[in-house]
């Protein structure tokens, strides 16, 4: 027989941390860091967002920067839940 338990609580980092190395494998904890790791390389660093927008900056004031109608922007943010 299998069940599924959805259950929601609050735990700090560390009593998860805890959690996880007495309850997971070596091999999952490791599959389980890479996959974090992975999320956090997906995020752009200060830099790399300061970079493009110098770069939009100037592409704009060449006339070289491909623009969109604010409201499909703001379409989008709704849409991604930002809104």
């Amino acid at each position: 027989m299998k069940a599924t338990l959805q259950l929601e609580t609050t735990v700090s980092i560390n009593h998860l941390a805890q959690m996880i190395r007495k309850q997971l494998p070596a091999k999952d904890r490791l599959a389980l860091a890479g996959m974090l790791q992975q999320d956090d390389d997906d995020e752009p660093t200060k830099e790399q967002i300061l970079s493009q927008l110098k770069d939009d900056l100037i592409a704009l004031k060449n006339g070289n920067l491909k623009t969109r109608p604010a409201s499909e922007f703001l379409a989008e943010l709704r849409n991604e839940g930002f809104l």
